[in-house]
């Protein structure tokens, strides 16, 4: 394998878009590490197919705008010739009540979470394909003032060898078709839900 590269890149418009407005988090039955498998890939990367589980559910989390960011930290050490990408979501879900507590518990027990996670420009990209992640730090504050956030900051943290793969559906567009559409476009077999 070539350690060249073969393009550039041209600067483009300004006409990008900071921020994760939506996560789906790989639960059901299928929620071990693999709940979706047998990937497909276009010639530059991004994944179009895959194959769910059986009882594989993409259970989704809406995020308010200007709260939730993803991060993938380059990590190399150069003496030993290793190199992988931190993969950190931050993700910020209002309101503490009962329902979301249980499933943050549960989420906090599991080390393989797969996740995708679509940013304002409506790229999707999945997060913890090969080695998971899992819920690495947070809080559930109350606030003090009136106006302070009541819920939850989740950090979910995960090494890949490679970057973020992002998700393309040959049958819709991304950016018009409802994300759950997408979603069940792209990976058969699974149900999408939130």
């Amino acid at each position: 394998m070539s350690c060249y590269i073969s393009s550039g890149a041209a600067l483009g418009c300004s006409d990008g878009i900071g921020g994760i407005k939506k996560i789906y988090i790989v639960g059901g039955t299928g929620s071990t590490l693999g709940g979706i498998t047998g990937f497909t890939y276009d010639a530059d990367g991004a994944i179009t197919g895959g194959t769910a589980a059986a009882n594989t559910v993409l259970y989704g989390f809406d995020l308010k705008r200007n709260t939730s960011s993803l991060a993938q930290n380059v990590q190399k050490n150069f003496e030993n010739g290793t190199i992988f990408f931190e993969q950190v979501l931050t993700a910020v879900l209002f309101r503490y009540d009962q329902t979301k507590r249980n499933q943050i518990k549960i989420l906090s027990q599991n080390d393989q979470i797969e996740i995708i996670a679509i940013d304002q420009n409506n790229t999707f990209y999945y997060l913890g394909q090969v080695n998971g992640m899992y819920l690495s730090g947070g809080d559930a504050s109350t606030g003090t003032a009136y106006g302070d956030r009541n819920g939850f900051t989740l950090t979910f943290t995960g090494q890949e060898n490679t970057p973020a793969n992002t998700i393309l559906s040959v049958a819709l567009d991304e950016q018009t078709a409802t994300a759950n559409a997408v979603l069940a476009a792209v990976f058969t077999g699974v149900t999408v839900t939130g």
